[in-house]
């Protein structure tokens, strides 16, 4: 019986084993061009555009660059940690739903506020709304601040409070500080400053005020459309 030869089998090099995986990763890469990955936003610590992100923790974002952000021609601050900008929409909202603040603006700068509303179209600055949420008014014009609350006959469109300071403040060089369209309730007393006597008001109005006699006494007067000024009592 005549033996045969086999044939040799060869270890295969280190070159073709590298030939190999390298055919092999290119292949998956192909692969992989035309498969979109699954997004688990926030797993990896990124914030994923377009996309929901949820997380059981608070996400924070802290910006300790002098790095100034711009709306328009106003700077908004230097090292502004978010910027929020729509075109058609709303740039940042903030919600609660369970008991808590939906939006919380803090400041310890002696000269900045803890929030700014700031309103370019000739509307409101800074709107605040109290009632069902398909009620909200539309915004005045050329206003900084709107406040509207139609809850019931206790409702309150702005409170303004203060123990020991001043609750509302108003002040203007030609206008009116105040102005109230309705009736007008007080707690307490009324209290002047003496000035010097005003012009006539317009038609159909008066102004009342307290004056100085020129002798150190202070008189309670009115004065009419006329220009006629009444006095209604002075200082013993």
């Amino acid at each position: 019986m005549t033996a045969q030869l086999q044939p040799e089998t060869k270890s295969p090099s280190r070159r073709a084993l590298l030939a190999g995986a390298l055919g092999g990763i290119g292949a998956w890469a192909v692969a992989a061009i035309g498969k979109r990955d699954l997004v688990r936003a926030g797993v990896d610590g990124d914030v994923v555009l377009g996309a929901s992100n949820n997380s059981a923790i608070e996400t924070h974002i802290t910006n300790d660059t002098t790095n100034a952000a711009v709306f328009g021609t106003t700077t908004l601050g230097t090292g502004t940690a978010i910027t929020g900008t729509s075109f058609n929409g709303t740039g940042i909202i903030g919600e609660s739903i369970n008991a808590h603040i939906g939006v919380d603006g803090y400041s310890s700068a002696p000269t900045w506020p803890g929030i700014r509303g700031m309103q370019a179209g000739g509307s409101t600055g800074v709107q605040g709304f109290g009632g069902a949420f398909g009620m909200v008014p539309a915004a005045k014009p050329k206003t900084g601040v709107f406040g509207y609350a139609a809850q019931d006959t206790s409702s309150r469109g702005m409170w303004g409070e203060s123990p020991a300071g001043i609750g509302v403040y108003g002040r203007t060089t030609t206008g009116f500080a105040g102005y109230f369209q309705g009736k007008v309730f007080t707690s307490s007393f009324h209290e002047m400053i003496e000035i010097t006597t005003p012009a006539a008001p317009g038609a159909n109005r008066a102004r009342l005020f307290v004056r100085d006699t020129g002798a150190g006494k202070t008189q309670l007067c009115v004065r009419f459309a006329t220009g006629s000024v009444k006095l209604l009592a002075q200082e013993a």
